[in-house]
């Protein structure tokens, strides 16, 4: 059955502050409310759950009070919950703030002088301007949600329901004692945020359990096992599900499993020494990827320039070395497979060199040659397939015309004697 819940914190009063708005003056009541996590009144109010609504409050009405009929909550938007309940105040620039939503109420004062309920409001403003002794200011946010059932985990610890919010209506002043005038039972609930109790992500059970929480308890867990002294020191560097590499005094670096029961992390009695290969991992990693990423697409000139492909003995060789450098994670494993690598990629470079250097003198022995047929701006002109092309026709082939850079020889008519057989 959905139910209106009202989440109440207390405004800061020095951060009431006064605002012209419209040509109006209004005061600013700033308040956080609905903390993401936590559990209030047996309730746990999911942070997906907050997150997925709470900009549903800007723009909503701020009324002095959870507007009510007949004992029950209504709407501030219902004409019951408006007449009942508005002073000339709303919600404005509603956002995150950390683990809570930031809203702020805008009451235009104006407004505000012309309800009984408004006139108190703007005296208790006053009056804490004044610096007088007074009551706090209260926000409370309305909140219509189902209550779902907990699971046991949940119900461990301590939680008797799960939040699914449907909608946000206002985000009500509240000028009297928190609670005061609580509502049927059943019907709604009044909650105080400013009480409400972190949540201990799920305390004695890890399903669901965050990596931050698992680290502040391994790091508890082994400061308990191995700082025992006043000078001694322990924290984690790095975990898993089942072990952690524990730093203690001197910086001896060991890893440890350790098994959880009931919420409690032990730690294994003896552990295994480590050392840190970060830096050989990253050079050998970068210059394997190197070999295997392909370079930008090579000039139409050298089709044969890039990358050599590897042989099938160089790859097993090189899949070996990786898989006993990530077993062994040790630096003397590593160290082959960074000088194997090495020495592949000079070798490349040799072979790279040596085809675009065959390469670019087959293209100029090409281009040689068309020039002797057709001329310098010709062969010049060419280039790629064109080229190769031209290259392929040439032969017995006619000048291209007057532009030829080729002088042919110059026959004039036939001998007549040698002709005609000595006729004139």
């Amino acid at each position: 059955m959905t139910m209106q819940v009202n989440v109440t914190t207390r405004v800061n009063s020095q951060a009431i502050r006064r605002e012209t708005y419209n040509g109006r003056p209004h005061l600013v009541l700033p308040s956080y409310t609905l903390p993401a996590n936590v559990v209030m009144n047996g309730g746990l109010y999911p942070e997906s759950e907050i997150n997925a609504h709470y900009q549903g409050l800007e723009g909503t009405l701020a009324p002095l009070g959870h507007p009510t009929v007949d004992g029950k909550f209504v709407s501030a938007f219902s004409p019951e919950g408006i007449n009942a309940g508005h002073i000339g105040a709303w919600n404005r620039n509603v956002k995150k703030s950390g683990n809570r939503v930031y809203a702020e109420k805008w009451v235009d004062t104006t407004v505000a002088n012309q309800s009984e309920g408004g006139r108190e409001l703007l005296e208790r403003v006053a009056a804490i301007e004044r610096g007088e002794d007074v009551p706090p200011i209260h926000t409370s946010v309305a909140v219509f949600l189902d209550q779902l059932e907990a699971t046991a985990d949940q119900r461990a610890q301590g939680i008797e329901w799960v939040a699914k919010i449907n909608a946000m209506d206002h985000d009500a002043i509240l000028l009297h004692e928190v609670g005061a005038a609580q509502p049927e039972q059943g019907v709604g609930l009044m909650v105080n945020a400013d009480q409400a109790k972190t949540l201990q992500v799920n305390s004695g059970a890890l399903i669901g359990e965050s990596y931050r929480e698992r680290e502040r308890r391994l790091e508890q867990a082994a400061r308990d096992k191995f700082a025992t002294g006043p000078d001694d020191y322990a924290w984690i560097a790095d975990f898993t599900d089942s072990q952690a590499i524990v730093i203690r005094n001197g910086g001896d670096a060991q890893v440890y499993g350790y098994s959880t029961e009931g919420g409690k992390i032990t730690f294994e009695d003896t552990g295994a020494k480590v050392a840190r290969q970060e830096s050989w991992v990253a050079i050998a990693a970068n210059k394997i990827k190197s070999l295997f990423t392909p370079q930008e697409a090579p000039a139409t000139n050298h089709k044969t320039e890039g990358d050599m492909p590897l042989t099938k003995e160089e790859l097993e060789q090189i899949g070996s070395m990786v898989s006993e450098a990530v077993a062994t994670n040790t630096e003397k494993a590593i160290k082959p497979l960074s000088d194997k690598v090495d020495a592949l990629q000079a070798n490349q470079d040799k072979l790279s060199e040596t085809l675009t250097a065959n390469s670019r003198a087959e293209e100029q022995t090409k281009r040689d040659a068309v020039a002797a047929v057709h001329g310098e701006i010709v062969a010049n002109a060419l280039s790629g397939e064109a080229l190769d092309a031209m290259f392929k026709s040439l032969g017995e082939a006619a000048p291209l015309g007057t532009n030829s850079a080729k002088t042919h020889p110059v026959t004039g008519a036939p001998d007549p004697a040698a002709y005609f057989g000595g006729a004139a």
